[in-house]
């Protein structure tokens, strides 16, 4: 039998570490031959299935981009929830600074009222030496 031939029966468990006649090469094992096939299956069907320097470079770009678009996205949120908030804070305390005013106006109006209505109170003759005192 030579080298390249293939032995067609069951191996022989015996003979199975033996060498090649004629040569120093590993014997033919079936069982070896089997699992090789199925590896270089399980090869062929995963290879094309695996991601290439050229697709992770694209898949790279891909989310740079969505991370540029997402950062924007969120910057122009955040400063337009901002600009909303700093306009209702301001509107607020503008409405609090006018309630003030008014408040003091008002009150300011009602003292001078009473005060006007209360007929002033006479001062006692010793505060007031120049004038003489009442018959």
């Amino acid at each position: 039998m030579s080298m390249n031939a293939v032995n067609s029966g069951p191996p022989d468990p015996e003979n199975k570490r033996a060498s090649v006649a004629g040569g120093g090469g590993p014997p033919y094992d079936a069982h070896m031959e089997r699992r090789l096939t199925v590896l270089e299956t399980r090869f062929d069907t995963i290879l094309p299935t695996l991601a290439t320097k050229a697709d992770l470079a694209e898949l790279r770009l891909d989310v740079e981009r969505m991370h540029l678009d997402l950062r924007t996205t969120l910057t122009v949120e955040v400063h337009t929830a901002l600009t909303s908030t700093m306009r209702w804070c301001i509107a607020l305390a503008m409405t609090v600074v006018l309630s003030v005013v008014g408040q003091g106006l008002y009150l300011n109006k009602q003292i001078a009222d009473i005060a006007a209505r209360v007929a002033p109170v006479g001062v006692p003759s010793a505060l007031a030496p120049d004038r003489p005192p009442a018959a």
